[in-house]
């Protein structure tokens, strides 16, 4: 298998139970290639397209009477082909926890095409899919809509082998001896014993038939062979993809010096084995700083206007704090036992600004002291698709995490613990996203916090021993919820009800400390 390329999406888990919507006049559909924009006039849309290839794109639906988000495929029989479809056939507009997607639907009803809305301008789409060309396999295939202009990419060989590892990952018994033996080899698959007990979520059932309709088309007719440098990331043995940059150097670090020198845009940050970092020790230092290519000293470092990357000391209350500016495709990332820590009681341990593409991995994370009133452990200001993962965030300082106007953020199978205000602030965010994370021993005010935010969700998610008398949500968001285990007060959950509790119910219990909360694998590996 090689690295799956995704759609334009804001890439939120989901849910069951599709809402139907109507197509507005100019908004922006992307199915991967081609950004689309929607001409409404009564019950016609004319959709026109958009390359970085010359040449446009036209296809037109004709809305169904009475029935919300039904279209059905009119114009030329060319137009429909360009889509792998025939006039007359159905399209369906489906809302899904945040993500709104148009999907193309044969006689029998599968999927063959699909395109997503999106509020962004054809380079930004376009980039966005060239960053999800680099993530892990295994995490999206669940979650995140497929597009079928990218599964060209792939050997009908490796498009069998996508198709069913959506299936292995619930435990799918397979009959063919070639997915036996490939299954069997991964040490995630655990095959159950009735296959009729297996239930999957919309997307995953829609990327299925979307590979299956790939698999259909002839060779000849597909239009693109996959070649390895179209597939930086690779494929490990387990189906997952390596978390590394297309090219970009690797730097082993043992002191806070080499950590400092080594932080730039296209490059991944490696903190050795059992190496400890506190970054206090070179922040303080204005000599650092001062006069350096790359580096400032400062008040305020979102104030600064350049454009360049830059490695900055930003002033705070009590001390010094690192920002990075303007970085892209920066790893920052952890190994066996090493960790990060600062001693302001004011200030983030990392704060990301303007920063596109950056990722925190495998590292524990914290403060050595208690603050109040400003700072956190991360901070994230502006900029997009950015990810913590498998990292331990502990407080002594006010939220673990503070995020302001940025979009497509992820938290994937990490800690919040120890904080002193709440476990998070969220600030005109768009698409957050928390996956398989814990949330504990966080205190004192509302604990989930956030205004003007759009796409908030929590999957496989738990909050537990958290301060019983604070609120555990104050949104005034649509929020959501699948699969989450929650032991708080029932009296305390604060803007619950602006909740939306979807595919598999969340789990509610009135004592944070109910002894059926056991440790499971979450965090640092």
């Amino acid at each position: 298998m090689k690295k799956i390329v995704l759609s334009m999406v804001l890439c939120l888990c989901v849910l069951c139970g599709a809402q139907a919507q109507t197509i507005l006049n100019n908004s922006k559909w992307f199915d991967g290639a081609v950004l689309f924009t929607a001409k409404v006039v009564g019950n016609s849309v004319t959709m026109n397209g958009v390359s970085n290839h010359e040449g446009g794109f036209v296809f037109h639906l004709t809305k169904v009477a009475d029935k919300s988000g039904e279209y059905i495929l009119t114009g030329t029989d060319e137009e429909a082909e360009a889509l792998r479809a025939k006039v007359g056939w159905r399209v369906q507009y489906i809302r899904q926890e945040g993500m709104y997607f148009l999907v193309v639907r044969n006689l029998k009803g599968d999927a063959v095409w699909e395109m997503t809305l999106t509020p962004d301008n054809l380079e930004n789409s376009l980039a966005f899919e060239r960053y999800m060309e680099q993530q892990p396999v295994s995490e999206q295939l669940a979650n995140c809509l497929l597009n079928t202009t990218y599964l060209a990419r792939f050997s009908k060989e490796e498009l069998r082998l996508m198709r069913n590892e959506i299936l292995a990952r619930h435990g799918w018994k397979f009959q063919s001896k070639d997915l036996q033996e490939h299954f069997g080899a991964q040490p995630w698959y655990k095959p159950g014993s009735n296959n009729k007990d297996i239930r999957l979520n919309i997307i995953e059932q829609l990327n299925i038939q979307l590979i299956k309709s790939e698999e259909r088309v002839p060779d000849e007719e597909r239009g693109y062979f996959p070649k390895p440098e179209d597939f930086p990331g690779g494929l490990a043995d387990d189906g997952r993809g390596p978390d590394e940059l297309d090219g970009a150097e690797v730097s082993e670090v043992y002191n806070e010096a080499g950590f400092i020198a080594n932080l730039r845009s296209n490059h991944i940050v490696q903190i050795a084995d059992n190496v400890h970092l506190n970054l206090s020790r070179i922040l303080e230092n204005e000599e650092e700083f001062n006069g350096r290519v790359g580096r400032r000293w400062t008040a305020d470092a979102s104030a600064i206007v350049s454009k360049s990357p830059l490695v900055v000391s930003e002033s705070v209350f009590d001390g010094q704090q690192l920002a990075l500016v303007n970085m892209s495709n920066l790893i920052i990332r952890g190994g066996k036992n090493s960790s990060i820590e600062v001693d302001p009681r004011y200030s983030y341990c990392l704060y990301f600004i303007n920063c596109d593409h950056c990722e925190v991995q495998n590292l524990t994370i914290g403060h050595t002291e208690g603050g109040y009133c400003s700072g956190g452990v991360i901070g994230v200001n502006g900029g997009r698709q950015n990810v913590v993962k498998d990292c331990d965030l502990y407080g002594c300082g006010t939220y673990g995490l503070d995020l302001m106007e940025t979009t497509d953020f992820a938290m994937l199978n990490s800690n919040v613990h120890d904080c002193t205000y709440g476990i998070m602030q969220l600030r005109s965010c768009i698409a957050v996203r928390f996956s398989d994370c814990d949330f504990f021993n966080n205190r004192e005010f509302a604990l989930v916090e956030g205004w003007g935010n759009e796409g908030l969700s929590f999957s496989d998610c738990r909050f537990f021993a958290n301060w019983g008398d604070a609120p555990l949500f104050d949104l005034d968001n649509t929020f959501y919820l699948m699969r989450c285990e929650i032991y708080h007060p029932i009296q305390n959950l604060g803007s619950i009800d602006i909740s939306e509790q979807l595919q598999g119910k969340t789990k509610f219990v009135d004592n944070p400390l109910d002894t059926s909360i056991k440790p499971r694998d979450v965090g640092p590996r």
